[in-house]
């Protein structure tokens, strides 16, 4: 019964109270969405309310601060707070290493996250007999030496490309990433089908709307047949904010299981202000309440399906009608 009133508390909201189902039931791939749903969410409200109540002013808006997604969901962590997490983790490396291999590995991720005054300290080190020894002089003397004319530029990229061409991506892209290309390096991992490591490269490298290209490519690349992640793609959208997208998504797979996923998530961004009700927007809104409406009736949850019913338009009231048939009448929504 503490249960039950804590549910019917109205003070809770509707993500809280779906989070809290979620956990409830063990249901870990609901527990995920709901987790990830909730925090963009209220992150890309707050950025909405900001924008709105500062039009007009000459400052940019930024979102407030606030607790970050846990890092449990890695990719799907905002940029910069990823970004602090590898960072960290690499000086944690750093500290562990105890061969030329690991030293190499750390360097190389440096390079790649943009710490090139240390990754030419550890370039430096490595010892006059190693094999490697001159390769690894020549380069931190070259990341040393990297300037932004175009002649050096484009004699860099077009050595990275090549070597990309005859085989050696990793050499590639860290070349790219020495001249500022990385969107073009995200570009090569994917088109080589190395997509977990483009969508890194685009966490820590690129700007948010570079970044939200190549996590939306990834996204299309998890819809695929021959991948069929559907439910990861959903999870990358939602970090991206393409809400309208992922209530889509969540209300074609066609799956009871999705019905009610569906429904409560765009009722869910209505009452957060990210989606709004319109004409291009009704279609979807009313099939989803409609389709969820459908479900709870056949669960034997009359007022439920009697509530969502009422919100789905024409259709909605034909089910109206069917559910309060020979009661003399429809009650007022």
């Amino acid at each position: 019964s503490d249960m039950k009133s804590v549910l019917q508390d109205s003070e809770l909201s509707l993500l809280q109270r779906c989070l809290l189902v979620s956990r409830l039931f063990g249901d870990e791939s609901d527990l995920n969405f709901w987790t990830v749903a909730s925090h963009y969410l209220q992150l890309f409200a707050q950025a909405r309310q900001l924008s709105v109540t500062s039009e007009g002013g000459s400052e940019e808006t930024q979102p407030p601060s606030q607790n970050h997604l846990d890092i449990c969901h890695d990719i799907l962590c905002e940029s910069s707070y990823f970004q602090k997490f590898q960072l960290d983790r690499v000086h944690l490396q750093e500290v562990k290493r105890s061969s030329y291999e690991h030293t190499k590995k750390c360097a190389d991720q440096l390079l790649l996250l943009g710490q090139t005054d240390r990754a030419v300290q550890l370039l430096l080190e490595t010892s006059a007999d190693n094999p490697s020894y001159y390769c690894d002089s020549l380069k931190a003397c070259l990341v040393t030496t990297i300037t932004s004319s175009g002649p050096s530029q484009s004699t860099i990229k077009l050595v990275a490309t090549n070597m990309i061409a005859n085989g050696k991506l990793a050499e590639g892209v860290q070349l790219l990433c020495l001249i500022d290309k990385a969107a073009d390096a995200c570009r090569y991992l994917q088109t080589y089908g190395e997509w977990n490591r483009a969508v890194w490269l685009a966490k820590v490298r690129l700007n948010p709307a570079e970044g939200s290209d190549v996590l939306k490519r990834w996204a299309e690349h998890l819809c695929s047949p021959q991948v069929n992640q559907k439910s990861k793609a959903i999870l990358v959208l939602l970090s991206l904010g393409c809400f309208y997208k992922v209530g889509e998504m969540l209300h074609s797979l066609g799956s009871m299981r999705y019905f009610d996923r569906a429904a409560l998530f765009i009722e869910a961004c209505l009452k957060s202000g990210v989606m709004e009700a319109n004409d291009s927007s009704n279609k979807l809104i009313e099939a989803a309440f409609l389709d969820f409406a459908r479900l709870l009736r056949s669960l034997g949850l009359r007022e439920g399906a009697a509530l969502w019913a009422s919100r789905a338009g024409s259709a909605g009231e034909q089910l109206m009608e069917e559910l309060f048939q020979g009661e003399g009448g429809v009650p007022e929504a």
